[in-house]
Parts: C-alpha cells; sequence; structure tokens
C-alpha cells in the first residue's frame, strides 16, 4: 500500500502534495500526533508504524526550534535534526490553509542522502534583524539557487493559495497574478529593501526583503508582507496624526469607531467538525460581494458571525453598521436607515441625518432579526438591494451606494415567506448565501472550550482565579439543553463567578434554573430498567409538548429567581425581552 493511500485511510487527504522517496514519512494531526507512518522508522529510530502512531512527534524526536515552526504551520525543507548522533535532514507541509484543523506532512532523511544545504535554520536566526519574531512574521525564504526553502501561510494567503504549494519551487515560478519577486535582485544586490510597494495577487501590499549571509557569504533572503493591504498604511497615518494633535490621549485606551468591526473568525470559538466546516465556509464567501443570511436560534453568535464576515472581506477597511430591525419602532425605521434632510417631518433634527445604508456605503450593513422588519419597509428594502440607491426622506436626491448587506433571523423564514409575513422577492435577494449556525446543544464538545474561554475573561473582568468547574458541575453543563445558547452560557458562567467561594465552580453556583434539571424538570430513572422509566415520565406526550413544558418551567423559574423581573429574566435565558412578552403570551403566564 503506497504513503498516499495510507494517509486518506487516517483520513488524511495528501492532494497534490509530493511524497518524497526514500524517506521516513509521517503524516500530523493538528496535535502534532502521529496519524500514519511508513515502514522507514524501524531504520531510523527501531520502532515500528505501530509503535509510534498516536504518539506526538515531539516525544519521537528531538526537534528543537523547529517544534515551534510547526505548531505554527510553517513549510519548510531541509532542516537539521539529530538522531542517535546522526544528522538528518527534514521537511514539513502543512496540508491545508488552517494548521488547527488540517495537520502535515514530516519526512526525514540521512544527511548523506542530499546536498548538504547552505542554509539551515540556526543561520537563519542568528542572521534576522533583532525586531523580527518569525512564529509571527509572515515570510518567505529563498536559497542562493532562488527555491523557496520556507514560508508561512499568513504569506501564502496574501497569494491566494496553500504554503505547501510554493515549497521547493522557485521564487519567480511560485507567484501567481502577482509582479515577480524582487528576492533575487536583493541577493544580486546585497541590500536590504524596506517597507516597498509589491503588488500580490493583485492587492497592493508593503513589504520588505533582506539578504542573508554565513561568514560573510551570501546564503540566501528573506522578505516579509508588512502591510497586506496598502489601505492599512492609511490608517496607520490617521492614528499617528491624531497622536501629533491629541498627545494627551497617549496611553488612554482607544475609542472605537461606532462603524467599526469586533471581532474577526478567529473570535469564534469552536473545534467540533460543524464548526470547522462552517469558519472554512465563512472565510471562503467572505471575498466575494455576495449578501449573506445567517440562520440560527437566538444566542448562537450570528452577530459575531457577521462581524467576521466583514473582517475577513474586502470591505474590512470600510464601514460596519449594526441595526437591529426589532429594537427600532416601525415609524422610526424608515428615518434610520435611509436619513432625512432637515425639516422633513415634525422634529426632524437641524440639519437633517444621515441614515444607516449611507453610513454603510464602501462596507457592510448587519440587519439583524430582518423577520421583524414591517412588509412596507421591506419592499423598500427591495428597492435599494436592486438599484444600489436611496433617498433621503425629504430630498429629491438620488444617491449611488456600494455596500454588502448580511442579515440574521431567529425564524423560519421559508416559512413566514408561505405566511405572508415576508417578501418572496426579498428573501432571495437576501438568501444569496444562507450559513445555519448550529445551537449549542448540537455541539456539545464546544462547551469546554467556550465555557474555559469565558473564564478567562471573567477572571479578568472580575480580577478573580476561578479555575475552572469541578465534575458535577461540568456534568450538568454538558447534559443541560441551553436553549439560550451561548449567550445563556455566558450569564450562567457570569452568575457562577459572582457565586463562587472557591477556587473552582460547583453545581450549586450555577443558576438555580440550571441545577433544577438536575433535580425536578428530568425524570428519575430506575437504573434497573432505564428504559422504562423514562418512557413512564414522558407518558403520551410529543416531543414538541415535553420541550414547550421544559420551556415553561424554565421560564416560571427565571422570573421566580428575580422576583419577576422580565428585563432581568430575560438576560438569564438569553432572549430578548420582547421575545419573553411572546412566550409569556404563549404560555399564558402574565
Amino acid at each position: 500500500m503506497g504513503f498516499a493511500q495510507q494517509a486518506k485511510d487516517a483520513g488524511f487527504e495528501l492532494g497534490g502534495y509530493e511524497v518524497p522517496q526514500e524517506s521516513w514519512l509521517m503524516v500530523l494531526d493538528h496535535e502534532q500526533r502521529i496519524a500514519t507512518s511508513n515502514e522507514e522508522s524501524f531504520a531510523l529510530i527501531g520502532k515500528r508504524p505501530e509503535e509510534i502512531i498516536g504518539q506526538r512527534l515531539g516525544r519521537i524526536l528531538n526537534l528543537g526550534f523547529l517544534h515551534s515552526f510547526i505548531v505554527q504551520g510553517f513549510c519548510f525543507k531541509d532542516q537539521p535534526v539529530w538522531i542517535k548522533g546522526i544528522k538528518h535532514f527534514c521537511d514539513y507541509a502543512p496540508l491545508g490553509k488552517d494548521q488547527l484543523t488540517a495537520g502535515g506532512v514530516f519526512s526525514l532523511v540521512r544527511a548523506e542522502q542530499i546536498t548538504q544545504p547552505d542554509l539551515e535554520m540556526p543561520d537563519l536566526l542568528c542572521s534576522m534583524d533583532p525586531g523580527s519574531d518569525l512564529t509571527r512574521d509572515n515570510l518567505i525564504l529563498i536559497n542562493t539557487e532562488g527555491i523557496i526553502t520556507m514560508i508561512n501561510q499568513p504569506f501564502a494567503d496574501a497569494l491566494g493559495i496553500c504554503a505547501r504549494e510554493m515549497i521547493g519551487k522557485h521564487v519567480l515560478k511560485a507567484y501567481p497574478n502577482s509582479n515577480p519577486s524582487r528576492l533575487p535582485v536583493v541577493m544580486d544586490t546585497g541590500q536590504a529593501e524596506i517597507a516597498e510597494p509589491h503588488l500580490l495577487n493583485g492587492r497592493h501590499t508593503v513589504v520588505s526583503r533582506y539578504p542573508l549571509f554565513k561568514d560573510g557569504k551570501m546564503v540566501g533572503a528573506w522578505g516579509k508582507v508588512l502591510f497586506s493591504d496598502i489601505r492599512e498604511v492609511s490608517r496607520l497615518a490617521d492614528k499617528l496624526q491624531l497622536y501629533i494633535h491629541n498627545p494627551e490621549e497617549v496611553g488612554s485606551k482607544r475609542r472605537r469607531s461606532e462603524h467599526e468591526f469586533k471581532y474577526d473568525c478567529n473570535s469564534i470559538i469552536g473545534h467540533s467538525k460543524s464548526m470547522k466546516d462552517l469558519k472554512e465556509k465563512l472565510l471562503r464567501i467572505a471575498e466575494r460581494p455576495s449578501n449573506v443570511l445567517l440562520l440560527g436560534e437566538s444566542g448562537t453568535g450570528k452577530e459575531l458571525f457577521a462581524h467576521a464576515i466583514h473582517a475577513a472581506s474586502k470591505r474590512r477597511y470600510g464601514p460596519f453598521v449594526r441595526v437591529n430591525c426589532a429594537a427600532i419602532p416601525d415609524h422610526l425605521l424608515e428615518s434610520e436607515l435611509f436619513g432625512y434632510t432637515e425639516g422633513a417631518f415634525t422634529g426632524a433634527r437641524k440639519g437633517g441625518q444621515v441614515g444607516k445604508f449611507e453610513q454603510a456605503d464602501g462596507g457592510t450593513i448587519f440587519l439583524d432579526e430582518i423577520s421583524d422588519m414591517p412588509v412596507q419597509m421591506q419592499a423598500k428594502l427591495l428597492r435599494v438591494l436592486q438599484e444600489k440607491e436611496v433617498t433621503p426622506l425629504g430630498s429629491t436626491t438620488t444617491r449611488q451606494i456600494d455596500m454588502r448587506v448580511v442579515a440574521a433571523t431567529n425564524v423560519d423564514l421559508d416559512e413566514k415567506v408561505r405566511e405572508g409575513g415576508f417578501r418572496t422577492d426579498l428573501y432571495y435577494r437576501l438568501n444569496v448565501i444562507a450559513l445555519s449556525i448550529p445551537p449549542l446543544r448540537e455541539r456539545r464538545d464546544d462547551i469546554y472550550f467556550i465555557t474555559k474561554h469565558l473564564i478567562d475573561n471573567f477572571n479578568a473582568e472580575f480580577d478573580m482565579k476561578i479555575q475552572g468547574l469541578d465534575d458535577e458541575a461540568w456534568n450538568l453543563l454538558r447534559s443541560y439543553d441551553f436553549p439560550g445558547n451561548i449567550r445563556e452560557l455566558s450569564n450562567a458562567i457570569e452568575s457562577a463567578f459572582n457565586m463562587a467561594t472557591g477556587p473552582t465552580i460547583k453545581v450549586e453556583d450555577l443558576p438555580p434554573h440550571i441545577c433544577r434539571i438536575k433535580g425536578h424538570l428530568l425524570p428519575q430513572v430506575d437504573e434497573t430498567h432505564p428504559q422504562e422509566t423514562l418512557l413512564a415520565g414522558i407518558g403520551q406526550k410529543s416531543l414538541q409538548e415535553i420541550m414547550e413544558e421544559m420551556e415553561r418551567q424554565l421560564i416560571e423559574a427565571s422570573l421566580e429567581q428575580v422576583d419577576g423581573n422580565k428585563l432581568n429574566a430575560a438576560k438569564i435565558l438569553g432572549i430578548s425581552r420582547p421575545g419573553l412578552y411572546k412566550k409569556l403570551h404563549k404560555y399564558q403566564l402574565q
């Protein structure tokens, strides 16, 4: 069986990766554990593949400084590794753009089997300027022949390809849709080129290039991208001007612009397969101009995804404007979206007001709870999407706008369209691309990572040192369905921080409505006849009836906890206050 087939059987697709011959080959997963290996392992370390599969590579070989480069997703060739006093050279190539999920291929050969390279990683570390950080800079390294011997994915991202597609190629043939690299010129002249503009994959960037010397001899050159978009330089210049004219603000926390994005794809916490697939899809569609419809229950993080789409798009330097269609009264929504001129209506602000659509020109507008938009406003939104123009209230002047729309809803829009509550034509305008964000109960593996993140945040905010949850509390969280999803989980952990008296969170520290699930809402199970007991507790009720009963009891418990304060009850449940009122009416709890 060939190595490529072994890797495929282990769940890894090598794609177009060229497997080196006569070498020890391994596929590593995202934790650097050996997923598969060929038989050469026995000749080099005296262990057969079945003895090392599942172990971390760092426990088998002394990788030294190379370990951090593998973790960071660098792609490299011909770097030294010592085994039993014998020098070998290794290659590593990640299998995808996301090192956290893709893993990579590691190969190793004896030194006498290849030509000794002039440039090894220790030489590179000694030759670089003190301000450089290999683990953070997005960079490329070539040898004297112009062959790419090291590159990381952030640099390859600027070219829109995977790093492993460039490793081993001549630098003048490796840049698609770009100006030729000037690294060979830097080697010819021996002079560095600092902060120079360069076209990479159709994008104007700012790069630096440096020659590399060893004992006075030229051994290669390296370059790094300082700014992946030249517009970043303009933003930096604006900040410097602000510093020059307002030095008293130095040292204080910079006030974030109202229309800046707050999060990016790295802010989305989730290691389950569904979330990994969703983030990969997000990054793929972000650079296109198409409208996006985010679908998901309340509290799943739809606004977070909207920020991430904008942050990963070509519009990231434009405004990100947020509009909650349910929070603005119907009679004010049109003036908020379209703006108005002075005197357009009674109470109009002097000088008029720029509408949200115009504010989003050149950027992204996020229309949350789009399902609550009145039907008459839906028709006007449709025209904006079709004609790319707006006319403020009280004005006869039409203004062209360029914006991307990301809309979100927690209801079934298909059903609302069938019922006549949402325009069919607008639905198809918005639903060009749909991203369905799964509820927390469908990705329970992520509860641990999200909770850990929340604990770290609340420790910093409350100046506490909570180490985590005890086993019983963890089990309770994992078994709870979280109808309010991540928002409810965040509220539960914050509540526990206020109640905790020890280094860990215990069951009694969690909100009562979660603890009550443990003791009262679930039927007690006879361990000798578990199925019969559960069926007896359920009776003849349908699944929908059971879920509604649990929801009703959760609402009652939340109201009881906050002495009937509906705003606080809504926060505990992770839903909006209007949403709570709808449920109170549904269950006749007024």
